[in-house]
C-alpha cells in the first residue's frame, strides 16, 4: 500500500472525529478560557481550524518559514469555523492524493526564521504536524467543553459522554 493512502485513511478519521468536537462547541463560549496561561475557547478553535490545510505546504515545498506567513484570520462562529474545516479538509485530502511516496520521504523544514524547528522527512511532519498536532489539541478543546459542561464526543473509545461499544 501507498504511504500516501495510509496516511489519508488516518487523515480522514481524525478530521471526521475533529469535525465532532468542533460541532460541539458553541458561539457564546469563544471568549473563555479555563486558566490565565490557557488561549481562549475561540483562539483555540481557530489554531485548530488550519492545521488540516497544511498538507500542500508540506507536500509541494521544501520547507516552511513562520516568520513569512500570513496568519489566517479569526473566524468568529461555529458555522463559519465548520464551513471552513470542511474547505481545509478537502485541501489535505486532495494533497494527499495527488502525493508520491516519493515525495513524502524528501525532506522538509519549518523554521521561524533562522530558527529551525523541524527538519526531516515530509512523512513525519505531516503526522507529527497535522495528524499529532490536531490530536494534541482536540484533548484540549475537550477539556474546555467538559469544563463547561458541554458532552464531550468520543474518539477512539468512549467518553464518559458518548458509548461507542
Amino acid at each position: 500500500m501507498e504511504l500516501n493512502v495510509i496516511l489519508l485513511s488516518e487523515f480522514i478519521d481524525e478530521m471526521n472525529t475533529t469535525r465532532r468536537f468542533l460541532e460541539s462547541i458553541s458561539d457564546d463560549l469563544f471568549e473563555y478560557t479555563p486558566h490565565d496561561k490557557s488561549q481562549t475557547f475561540g483562539q483555540l478553535v481557530n489554531h485548530m481550524l488550519p492545521i488540516s490545510s497544511w498538507i500542500p505546504v508540506i507536500t509541494q515545498n521544501s520547507e516552511l518559514d513562520w516568520s513569512q506567513a500570513t496568519p489566517p484570520i479569526a473566524l468568529k462562529s461555529k458555522g463559519d469555523i465548520l464551513k471552513q474545516f470542511e474547505v481545509n479538509i478537502e485541501i489535505g485530502e486532495k494533497a494527499l492524493c495527488a502525493t508520491t511516496n516519493e515525495q513524502l520521504m524528501e525532506s522538509w523544514t519549518m523554521r521561524n526564521g533562522d530558527t529551525i524547528m523541524f527538519s526531516g522527512r515530509k512523512e513525519t511532519a505531516i503526522r507529527r504536524y497535522v495528524l499529532n498536532h490536531t490530536v494534541h489539541h482536540r484533548a484540549q478543546l475537550g477539556v474546555y467543553l467538559r469544563l463547561n459542561n458541554i458532552s464531550v464526543p468520543a474518539s477512539y473509545v468512549s467518553s464518559a459522554d458518548e458509548k461507542l461499544y
